[in-house]
């Protein structure tokens, strides 16, 4: 049963968390728990998943339960660092994201304050704590219910008129040690071979050698590594921002890397293309057009494509020689600048997968703050 109590409102301080994945936390001094509840969502079609919540000195791990579908998070909400992947049956992982960063993203926390509201869930009394994580209008408001220790017991979401959303009650918590493997990722989904070990055997087309090139833009350098249907790019900005890029141009697979001074993010996949959207989501590519122009650098000639047809808020462009190789590649974006490269360098070689694969300082696990399982 709810009740208002007269208190004044705690204010917490904006940036504290990150990822709406995981429970949301006023302070750092959680005790250790496993925690079992039940989400119900109101929007649409009701739905019930079973959600399983294990926390051990700050780091947690979420399990969303839907169907043979499993949603699972690890990270540390106040380290802003959230691994996020999904299971099917008793199928391997196929997908994964890692964001860590140092701003507040849009759906973080900015602030919290107590609304002096109290509840009870499954005999844990609990203070209720509105969550703001975006100044948008029309945005649902959300509320998190936390035990006197800190514990996330409660989620609530509401429409901005007040209907409910979605909401996450407790059916069992258990304040007990908890040991670091049960909220540690498993090793593996930080192994690149994992990610790009080949889903076939591929054809190896005369037209398209092997190559190594390096362009250079106003703002960065590319380096551009092929061993059809395997691709590199790796760019190197002024700032110090590096963005890598690995992709197999024939399936839905590869690894995307960002590093720089305030963010580290890491996505990955394995799966085969799908007809419905025959793309690869690792590349800015939806076909190739040909503009009926040409260009050319290093003494070679080469004719522009349109690798972004229909694509409306950015755009790729590609000079390709006959036996593809781009000379010349332009970026367009409808967010901001966008780049121009030119090659200075082109070098027609056997290439291998394994010169692809990212430096290891990029996919340790300890960059991110974790630590693995077997």
């Amino acid at each position: 049963m709810k009740r208002r109590i007269a208190t004044s409102l705690l204010v917490l301080a904006a940036g504290a968390g990150n990822a709406s994945e995981l429970p949301f936390a006023a302070t750092r001094n959680v005790p250790d728990y496993t925690a079992s509840m039940i989400v119900r969502n109101m929007s649409g079609e009701p739905k019930e998943m079973l959600r399983s919540v294990v926390h051990h000195k700050g780091w947690t791990r979420v399990e969303s339960v839907n169907g043979n579908h499993t949603a699972i998070s690890y990270g540390n909400y106040f380290d802003n660092t959230v691994l996020r992947t999904t299971r099917t049956g008793n199928e391997d992982f196929a997908w994964m994201s890692i964001e860590k960063t140092d701003r507040s993203l849009d759906l973080s926390v900015k602030q919290a304050k107590e609304t002096g509201e109290t509840d009870n869930q499954a005999g844990e009394a609990c203070k209720w704590w509105q969550l703001i994580r975006t100044k948008e209008e029309m945005a649902p408001l959300w509320f998190s219910c936390l035990s006197a220790d800190g514990i996330e017991v409660s989620q609530k979401v509401l429409f901005r008129v007040g209907k409910p959303m979605s909401d996450t009650q407790l059916v069992r918590l258990d304040r007990t040690a908890v040991a670091e493997s049960e909220i540690s990722p498993p090793k593996k989904l930080f192994d690149p071979w994992f990610w790009l070990k080949p889903l076939r055997d591929y054809p190896e087309p005369e037209a398209l050698v092997d190559f190594e090139a390096r362009m250079v833009g106003g703002w960065s350098e590319v380096r551009i590594l092929r061993h059809y249907p395997w691709r590199s790019e790796e760019r190197r900005e002024k700032g110090g921002t590096l963005k890598l890029t690995i992709w197999n141009e024939l399936e839905n697979q590869g690894i995307s890397i960002i590093s720089s001074k305030d963010m580290h993010d890491l996505h990955a996949g394995r799966a085969p293309l799908d007809p419905k959207r025959p793309y690869n989501t690792f590349q800015l590519k939806t076909g190739q057009v040909d503009l009926k122009r040409t260009g050319g650098a290093l003494g070679e000639t080469c004719a522009w494509f349109n690798m972004t047809p229909n694509l409306a808020d950015a755009g790729r462009q590609e000079c390709l020689t006959p036996d593809g190789v781009p000379l010349e590649i332009n970026i367009l974006s409808g967010w901001g600048h966008g780049e121009s490269y030119t090659a200075v360098e082109i070098k027609r070689r056997p290439v291998e997968l394994k010169e692809m694969i990212p430096p290891s300082e990029l996919t340790d696990p300890s960059s991110w703050g974790f630590t693995v399982s077997d």
